[in-house]
């Protein structure tokens, strides 16, 4: 079990899949993550990639965010992620796409643009530079939004992230442990 470190849920526990296959975020990343962008969370539209349990969608619901996407396609986790949208006794402001990430594109074109969106991919599926590169940045994320990667050194297929990209900036980069979480800006 996690627990959401902050908002109107502070403290209350989350259920995770009890399988490998998913890897809770560390609550001292989550936290130290979301006391940098507090002040933007409120009213925010989040998506989260690779969802697992939905901790950091449900973290951002609980400072004030005002939606969240959910992307998961794993049945233990999207199991977690029922749980907790029950436990929590969120509304309609949460969706879950039971998809794969990149099927799952042309349905969440239909919900943007998003202010903050989250990703957390399989460390050694290779995903950090198919996502950094390969999705509709302009269409998926806000013009002042956000989007944050957590990857790790020493499990990842790649042994850093770039600086830039065609439509994002990296902003902040911080070491966990072995996760990293990198934040870049989409470009103006």
């Amino acid at each position: 079990m996690i627990r959401i470190t902050a908002g109107e849920w502070k403290g209350r526990s989350l259920a995770t899949p009890p399988t490998q296959a998913t890897r809770p975020s560390q609550a001292r990343l989550r936290q130290a993550l979301f006391n940098s962008i507090q002040f933007t969370i409120p009213e925010a539209k989040i998506l989260d990639l690779f969802a697992g349990s939905g901790s950091f969608s449900f973290e951002a619901l609980s400072r004030g965010a005002a939606s969240a996407v959910l992307v998961e396609n794993h049945r233990s986790a999207l199991e977690a992620i029922s749980k907790n949208i029950r436990d929590l006794k969120i509304g309609s402001n949460v969706r879950v796409i039971k998809e794969d990430v990149e099927k799952s594109i042309p349905l969440l074109l239909r919900t943007t643009p998003f202010n903050f969106i989250f990703a957390d991919p399989p460390y050694a599926g290779g995903w950090e530079m198919r996502l950094l590169g390969d999705l509709p940045w302009p269409n998926l994320l806000a013009d002042d939004g956000i989007f944050v990667l957590e990857w790790g050194v020493l499990k990842s297929k790649i042994e850093a992230v770039p600086e830039e990209t065609e439509h994002l900036v990296k902003i902040r980069e911080k070491v966990y442990g072995d996760s990293v979480l990198t934040s870049y800006q989409r470009k103006s």
